[in-house]
């Protein structure tokens, strides 16, 4: 049968280098060129043979040699794609080397030399490539980086199969970094142009990966669920390596749900057809061992050929062959009827399935929206209100403040003036009152608009706030920092102070307070608040306690995307810790 589908090659000397051949064949290709000197086609098998080399057997050394080869002969031809073809093919082979210095520097040379000739349709596969050189070296975020590239210039040329091969190599590297949200966001992606251009196998790959994502955030009831999608969807093949690692995921995200018994029916799933594909792969080894080396027995050749050649003998008796046909035709049209409503089931399930991940995408855009809506109504309240609070405490300080602080000095120089009045109780009452009216402004207008946090900075005017409360009948107030940033946005650090300034209030006003603890320090580009009093504390259920300020406190947390977690009962206190995002 070789002999035979070698013929054509032999007879009319012709090679379609997009064409697949077997190891065997391009070795007799090779001969018959180099009779014929047709060194075009030389440099076109070597291509091929170094990919067999490589991607089949290993042998990284032997495809690079076969790779020079036709560098060299391409270089004799002056063909200046072929020779960009050899050099990105010997880059992609220095990658899987490990060689990565000399990958990236070809690769580099290419992006120059397409660019130069205008060559763009052929630089997203250099960039990938560059992406798949960084990530090998462990940069992922420089392999992102030239992926988002490629994306760029495959959308606008249209090549939606090769756009899907780099969303999931950025799907792969964003689980690698743990942002599970852009990983999450990336097989979204992937299933809608899946979708769009009707793949199924890309389709099953887009919700295997969103199982595995919903896996990785611990969510077991959604990764179970895209999983099962994707069972239902992806196209049924004997030895698939997609529903192997498919019904190892099935198996461990139903065990960790708790659920063992689906997980143990998945387990023998997936050892079975492990095993399947681990006695095909050694068939296979055995079989290419044996075309590459030409190490197949004669006496193995001999059966076969009479083995044929009585098979030729029983065909041309009549009778039987008449029942083979009947028999084989019978069977033909069970095997289509079986396969026909399979494929119409399977496609009502794929539409099934599609539309709802359709409507599950839709909602969560509404979702997003609304999100940002209440963040953009409670960012412009928070705003207004801390202008407010401005004009109001300059009125108070520069209007009403000048006009006490006038009244005084007139008080002053009339007590000055008159010595018989200091002796006289109304205006020394007076006096007072004048006295705690101003310092009462001068209190407001500090609560109002801290002039110590723009002059001196969020510790220095939190010091200043606990100073108000220092003294008798006042709780110990112990205020501790490590680490601040130096630099923080203005309204973050008045939205910090607000916050510690209502928790003060609360534990003066409602929680009867002898001691408070304030600690404020950093974690990576998170500024960390804990607050705790020993008060009398109060039950979290019940709603009349969202009068003490804390719907507020919340209001400030949520508008700079950050966390609260408060804990307190009856008798016990309260405890509240607050993560910021402050960069």
């Amino acid at each position: 049968m070789v002999v035979l589908s070698f013929l054509p090659v032999l007879l009319f000397g012709q090679f379609n280098k997009d064409s697949i051949y077997s190891y065997g064949d391009l070795q007799r290709i090779l001969e018959l060129a180099r009779k014929n000197n047709d060194q075009n086609t030389l440099a076109e098998v070597y291509i091929k043979l170094g990919d067999y080399e490589g991607d089949i057997y290993s042998e990284y050394e032997k495809s690079l040699e076969y790779y020079q080869r036709s560098l060299e002969y391409f270089k004799v031809k002056k063909d200046s794609d072929g020779i960009h073809k050899a050099n990105h093919a010997i880059a992609r082979r220095y990658i899987d080397a490990g060689f990565y210095t000399e990958a990236s520097g070809i690769l580099e040379n290419l992006i120059s030399v397409y660019k130069s000739d205008n060559q763009v349709l052929k630089l997203p596969y250099v960039y990938f490539d560059l992406g798949r050189l960084y990530k090998a070296r462990g940069d992922v975020y420089k392999a992102t980086e030239y992926l988002n590239k490629a994306v760029v210039l495959s959308q606008a040329h249209k090549d939606e199969i090769f756009e899907l091969k780099i969303i999931f190599e950025k799907i792969q590297n964003f689980e690698e970094q743990n942002e599970l949200d852009s990983a999450l966001y990336q097989s979204f992606e992937a299933f809608k142009l899946s979708n769009l251009i009707g793949n199924r196998d890309l389709i099953a790959k887009s919700l295997y990966h969103i199982g595995h994502i919903n896996k990785l955030g611990r969510n077991f009831e959604r990764a179970i669920k895209y999983m099962a999608d994707c069972e239902v969807i992806i196209p049924f093949q004997p030895y698939s390596e997609t529903r192997k690692s498919l019904y190892r995921e099935l198996a461990e995200v139903y065990a960790l749900s708790g659920r063992h018994r689906e997980g143990f029916l998945y387990l023998k799933k997936y050892t079975a057809l492990n095993d399947s594909i681990l006695n095909k792969s050694r068939h296979e080894s055995l079989t290419n061992l044996a075309m590459k080396y030409g190490t197949k027995d004669i006496k193995s050749n001999i059966e076969l050929l009479k083995i044929e050649k009585e098979f030729a003998d029983e065909r041309n008796k009549a009778q039987r062959r008449t029942l083979y046909i009947l028999a084989i035709g019978l069977f033909v049209v069970l095997v289509s009827i079986y396969f026909i409503i399979k494929f119409y089931d399977q496609r009502i399930s794929t539409a099934r399935i599609i539309s709802e991940q359709k409507e599950e995408i839709n909602h969560q855009k509404i979702r997003e929206l609304e999100d940002n809506m209440k963040m953009n109504s409670m960012r412009s309240v928070i705003t207004g209100q801390e202008i407010e609070r401005e004009r109001i405490a300059k009125d108070l300080h520069d209007s009403l403040g000048g006009l006490l602080s006038t009244i005084k000095l007139q008080f002053d120089n009339v007590r000055s003036k008159k010595q018989d009045l200091a002796d006289l109780k109304e205006f020394n009452h007076a006096h007072k009152l004048l006295d705690t009216a101003v310092d009462e402004v001068r209190t407001i207008s500090r609560n109002l608009q801290p002039g110590s946090l723009h002059d001196l900075g969020l510790v220095y005017a939190i010091r200043d706030l606990i100073n108000r409360f220092e003294g008798e009948g006042y709780p110990d107030v112990d205020f501790q920092y490590y680490e601040m940033p130096e630099k923080m946005d203005k309204m973050i650090s008045l939205s910090i102070y607000r916050i510690i300034q209502e928790l003060l209030n609360n534990s003066l006003k409602h929680a009867q307070a002898k001691e408070i603890l304030i600690q404020i320090n950093t974690e990576d580009n998170e500024l960390v608040i804990q607050y705790e009093d020993d008060g009398v504390g109060f039950d979290q259920n019940n709603l009349k306690r969202k009068g003490m300020g804390l719907e507020n406190i919340r209001s400030r947390v949520n508008y700079m995307h950050g966390s609260l977690t408060m804990d307190s009962e009856q008798g016990k206190g309260m405890s509240v810790l607050i993560r910021i995002k402050y960069q």
